[in-house]
This record gives structure tokens, C-alpha cells and sequence, in this order.
């Protein structure tokens, strides 16, 4: 994956990538001043518990009631998520798939609208998550 494929905004989203590639691409995501954000949901196999360490890794305000709405509210409003470009490698979503998984697909739906109004500000919003989902695909290598 080159620096090429992450400076293209329009492209941001959610897409899945393998382990092995992250460290590469959070390279280019720094050389590009995107702010990177891991978080690690290998313990989260509720909607509950997937949302409260998304609100603790994103470091999000008191405010933040660990619901899917005030996720997307979150990771839109530039006062709360500032900056100019995000990346949010998300490791073990595996694990909220397998525990709860209407609640893995409505994650996936709010990162990918949350992602969605990133990229129409001009702050992109990438996504990578280290599992298959059905609609997510490979983060391409170029």
C-alpha cells in the first residue's frame, strides 16, 4: 500500500486489512499527518463493551453515551474528533461479530456513514478493520 492510495480522500471508508499490512500503512498515514487511533476490540463481544472502548481509545468527551448514535455524532463533529484526517485501525471486531452480530453490522453501518461525512468535509475518515465483512472490501495495495 503506497501513500498514494491514503492521500486520495475521496477513497476513505472502512475497508478490511490483514495484521501483517498495518504497519505499513500507519507509515504512510503518519508521513501523511493522519492522526492514527488504534483500538482493540478482541474483548468486546457486545454492542455495550465495542462501544465503550471505541469511547476510551477515541478518547471521545463525558458526553458520550456508548450508543451507536452518539458514536456517529462523535466522529463527526470536529470539536470532539479534530483534525484533518483519521485513521482507526480496529483490531479482534471478530469478537463483537461472533457475540453479537446485529450489532457488528450496525457498527460497520455507522463507521461507513461516519466515513462517508468525513470524506464530504474534506477530513478523511479510514477505517480498517482485521476481518472479512460482507460490503467491506480489501484496502488495496496501491
Amino acid at each position: 500500500m503506497s501513500e498514494k492510495f491514503l492521500d486520495r480522500a475521496d477513497q476513505a471508508g472502512v475497508y478490511y486489512l490483514p495484521t501483517g499490512r498495518r504497519t505499513t500503512i500507519e507509515t504512510a498515514a503518519g508521513r501523511l499527518r493522519l492522526r492514527t487511533l488504534p483500538v482493540d476490540l478482541s474483548r468486546a463481544a457486545s454492542a455495550g463493551e465495542a462501544l465503550r472502548r471505541l469511547g476510551e481509545a477515541l478518547n471521545f468527551p463525558d458526553w458520550y453515551g456508548a450508543n451507536f448514535d452518539a458514536l456517529y455524532d462523535c466522529l463527526t463533529d470536529p470539536e470532539c474528533f479534530p483534525g484533518n484526517g483519521h485513521l482507526l485501525p480496529i483490531d479482534g471486531i471478530a469478537a463483537l461479530r461472533q457475540g453479537d452480530p446485529q450489532a457488528f453490522a450496525t457498527l460497520l453501518e455507522v463507521l461507513q456513514a461516519a466515513a462517508g461525512q468525513r470524506r464530504a468535509a474534506g477530513a478523511p475518515l479510514w477505517v480498517l478493520i482485521d476481518t472479512h465483512a460482507p460490503g467491506i472490501h480489501s484496502l488495496p495495495e496501491a
